[in-house]
């Protein structure tokens, strides 16, 4: 609140103050209102809180009031203080993108914030008698990392009481914030390392974790954090982010003011929120978790964007386009015999791959055709005004620019099909291989975006947004939960999304299988599982026998490509072994060699890099491959551009080099174009650090070939260089009833996205063989039943240990539910409970078990002096009914008796 106090005069020594000493804090400036007085610019709060201290003796902290109540109080003392609103205010901007993203779709993704809140506000609770059961009881969702859960989890079981210290120092609200987060921080690294010397293990305690623990302690007063939108957010308003265990505190300082300047008096942000909470949410009177979600929503999510950004190729193979692109403000393809394609009624890339056909294109590959057709369409129907351009030479990029103007049809331009463009930025000294050899491509890679707004920003444009409204699939991840999840169901789906994102997932599971098949059959998705046994030689390379062909010839020995270095040799994917060209056949495929069998048994090699740049010189002399004959002579090299050729290919191969040629500049562009999948099942099974070895660094994105850091290795046994392409996308699946999952090598976890399969019990009803009876089979639930038996699985154990929704999924009558509990429910809780059969019935009931306390049970004990065994004669002794041998009837009451009911 405002003194009362505070004079013209008060107010005027401010202004003053400020002439003088210019303005200091940036906490005073105003982003949406400025005081004009005599036509100069000030800070609305700036201006009160020194005029306090010609008041009242002291500068009025910014925190007692907000800017509304600031330039009510100018306007009321004097006609001369104007009050003025900014052109453009940063958090106005995300505040109403905030409000009609709500408006359209509600808190649905982000309400289980203020509902977990609710459920575990003041927890876990310090004072619990089992300060692990009482962790392991709370659920921290995805709030925190989930790897670093596992450490939680980790050191709250093994260091329990010295854990529980550092939640109580934590917690006292009497001590400095700062402080106690640098001592959690540092106190609980320090118990860690008693439990995991091996300093390349992160103890994972870090700002986001901890702001996590104060949240549910007490969020009235705390909220949730995310170092990447605090590092947005700051750069948003220009404020200089802190250091490392600063962030945090300062994080919290703004969300302050952000709630006070922006949350507070908005009515209408407000009215909707509330609209949007029920019963089980938190109530959140300070708007601290508000906050957090407009922050994390409209600057990580970047909700209610709608940018997209393109790659265009500027040349037909033979020809380059660029200068009519540049000196005209244009993008351009080809593709003129299509003629103007506002003539035609176009719906889809279909229409376009009709007319391709009809004009005679590519009609011995449809599947070639088909992609051409659907960047021809990408071009004329989606690339939109706004889109931002990158036109480019291979991975050259020669302009960076924005559709200004729609699409036109210009005959007599060599590259027909026209939008207008404004160029940004010409000579970028950027390079991008995402989406290399096509013509037109939707890119998706977050960090040449973001390279992208930053080059725009320089060059004079300011771009807000930070990435477009299409989310690229991770190029590592790793998905884990309890069995029976979805993991290795999810992976084909996902690996189906990233290597042929045409493809309508929308459809029967046997077609999704089908085209499953067929991409790992051409070799665009590879499936592996780890184990104990598997080694780098099996996975990168190793040196293994090879069977001699006769028996009196010796055991010899090679170098053999494993798993993950064919998966990363494009090559591999444009010849295959045993295909004929001519009279020679393809013996051997490397990274390097494409190995063939001559008619007479010889072997002969080719380099790769060879051919390729007999290709280049041939494009550069114009010459046709169909009228190439496999021979160049001597004189007609240019040495000095193609030094290589001379010695290599002046003798020929008359008869084997022109059809390797056309086979490999028929099929490169389409490989290049395509993802690679590599999905490693079970991946915590196998030891991390020894099966990818050195490679490890290599899967990081700025690591792979062709990016800006990229880092290439020579294997130990081949001594080739190796480098992971850019196109090869690594899914990972991980079972958290393996207690591996918690040693998971520190390596790994830094280099992967992790996403949690959580057993959804709704699924069942929505997509389960009964979904029309929705979930119901003679009047039991099976959402219910799944509900209930993880409830009491989490009580006894963790939740890492639940049973999965698919094993309910393809129920449709009771001999598929019998059939169920005795293959796979029973089974895995036998795993869980170690064969303790209380703890087993006291998940699924007695219904399940039978007594076969022996009626000659007092004799069958050998005497033994001094020991009393008729308790023991006694003891019930429970044994498994085999579920499938139950009647209907018995099966629905032990059902029931599991349900309670």
């Amino acid at each position: 609140m405002i003194p009362e106090n505070i004079t013209k005069a008060h107010i005027l020594q401010g202004i003053k103050d400020i002439d003088s000493e210019g303005i200091k804090s940036l906490h005073t400036m105003s982003k949406i209102y400025d005081l004009i007085y005599e036509d100069k610019v000030y800070p609305p709060k700036l201006v009160i809180s020194l005029a306090n201290k010609y008041a009242n003796g002291e500068v009025l902290h910014y925190s007692k009031f907000n800017t509304n109540e600031a330039q009510k109080r100018l306007r009321e003392t004097s006609a001369e203080f104007i009050i003025k609103t900014k052109d453009n205010d940063p958090i106005a901007n995300i505040i109403s993108r905030y409000k009609d993203y709500i408006k359209a779709n509600s808190l649905q993704e982000e309400i289980y914030k203020w509902e977990l809140l609710k459920k575990y506000k003041n927890r876990p609770d310090t004072k619990a008698a089992d300060f692990y059961t009482e962790v392991k009881q709370v659920n921290f969702s995805n709030l925190i990392y989930p790897v670093g859960l596992l450490v939680v989890y980790h050191i709250a079981r093994d260091m329990t009481e010295p854990y529980r210290e550092c939640f109580k120092r934590l917690f006292n609200e009497k001590a400095p914030l700062a402080e106690r987060v640098k001592y959690f921080n540092e106190e609980t690294l320090a118990i860690y390392r008693k439990l995991v010397p091996d300093e390349r293990f992160s103890h994972h305690q870090d700002e986001r974790t901890i702001a996590t623990f104060l949240t549910y302690h007490n969020p009235s007063e705390y909220t949730l954090y995310k170092h990447s939108f605090y590092q947005k957010y700051c750069k948003l308003i220009n404020v200089k982010p802190k250091s490392k265990g600063q962030k945090y505190v300062h994080y919290l300082e703004l969300v302050n003011e952000f709630v006070l300047e922006y949350i507070k008096d908005d009515g209408e942000l407000i009215g909707l929120i509330k609209a949007n909470l029920n019963e089980n949410c938190f109530e959140d009177e300070n708007f601290k978790i508000l906050a957090q979600d407009i922050l994390y929503q409209t600057l990580d999510k970047q909700i209610g964007m709608g940018r997209s950004y393109w790659r265009i190729g500027t040349s037909d193979g033979t020809n380059s386009y660029w200068e009519l692109m540049e000196q005209n403000n244009r993008i351009c393809i080809g593709w003129n015999e299509l003629g103007d394609l506002n003539d035609y009624e176009i719906k889809s890339k279909k229409d376009i791959d009709n007319y391709l056909k009809a004009e005679g294109f590519y009609l011995d590959d449809n599947r070639l055709r088909s992609r051409k057709a659907g960047e021809i369409f990408n071009f004329y129907n989606e690339i939109k005004i706004g889109d931002v351009i990158l036109a480019q030479d291979g991975a050259a990029v020669l302009g960076i620019g924005i559709i200004n103007d729609e699409y036109q049809f210009n005959a007599s331009d060599g590259f027909a099909h026209q939008k207008g463009v404004e160029w940004k930025l010409l000579g970028s000294p950027l390079n991008n291989s995402e989406g290399l050899r096509t013509t037109v491509y939707k890119l998706s890679d977050i960090n040449l975006i973001n390279k992208v707004n930053t080059l725009i920003d320089n060059a004079g444009l300011k771009i807000t947004v930070e990435n477009s409204q299409i989310m690229a699939p991770p190029l590592n991840q790793i998905l884990f939960g309890p069995p029976g999840t979805g993991k290795t169901y999810n992976t084909v789906n996902k690996a189906i999304a990233i290597t042929n994102p045409e493809f309508n997932l929308n459809q029967p599971r046997e077609n999704i299988k089908q085209e499953f098949d067929r991409l790992m059959k051409n070799g665009q998705i590879i499936f592996t599982t780890f184990h104990q046994s598997m080694s780098y030689e099996d996975f990168i390379e190793g040196i293994k026998p090879v069977e001699p062909k006769k028996e009196e010839h010796a055991v010899t020995y090679k170098v053999i490509d494993g798993i993950f270095k064919k998966a990363c040799n494009p090559n591999s994917n444009i010849f295959y072994l045993g295909q004929k060209v001519g009279s020679y056949e393809v013996v051997n495929i490397s990274p390097e060699l494409i190995t063939m069998r001559k008619p007479n048994g010889s072997l002969i090699s080719f380099q790769f890099s060879m051919l390729l740049k007999l290709l280049e010189y041939l494009k550069s002399k114009n010459i046709h491959l169909d009228n190439f004959s496999g021979k160049i002579d001597s004189e007609d090299i240019d040495k000095k551009a193609f030094p290589e050729l001379e010695s290599y290919i002046v003798n020929g191969y008359s008869n084997i080099i022109p059809g390797l040629l056309k086979i490999i500049s028929h099929n490169k562009s389409e490989l290049d174009g395509n993802n690679i999948v590599l999905i490693i099942d079970e991946i915590n099974r196998g030891n991390v650090s020894q099966i990818f070895g050195e490679l490890i660094t290599l899967v990081e994105e700025d690591k792979r070939l062709g990016k800006d850091e990229a880092l290439e290795v020579i294997l130990p046994y081949s001594k080739q260089k190796f480098g992971v392409p850019p196109n090869l996308y690594i899914i990972g699946t991980m079972n958290t009833a393996d207690r591996s999952v918690e040693a998971l090598d520190t390596a790994l976890r830094r280099r992967f996205y992790f996403t949690e399969m959580a057993p959804n019990a709704s699924l069942i009803a929505k997509e389960g063989r009964l979904r029309h009876q929705n979930g119901l089979l003679e009047g039991v639930s099976l959402p219910e039943l799944l509900e209930t038996i993880n409830k009491r699985i989490e009580k006894l154990l963790d939740k890492d240990h639940l049973i999965g929704h698919s094993y309910f999924m393809t129920v449709a009558s009771l001999d598929d539910l019998k059939s169920a509990f005795q293959s796979k429910i029973i089974p895995l809780l036998q795993e869980y409970f170690f064969g303790d059969y209380g703890k087993i019935g006291l998940v699924i009931g007695k219904g399940f078990f039978e007594d076969t306390k022996d009626a000659n049970s007092e004799n069958v004990f050998a005497d033994f002096d001094d020991y009393e065994a008729s308790d023991f004669s006694e003891r019930s002794i429970y044994k498994l009914i085999n579920a499938n041998n139950l009647s209907d009837e018995d099966f629905l009451v032990a059902i029931n008796q599991l349900l309670k009911k």
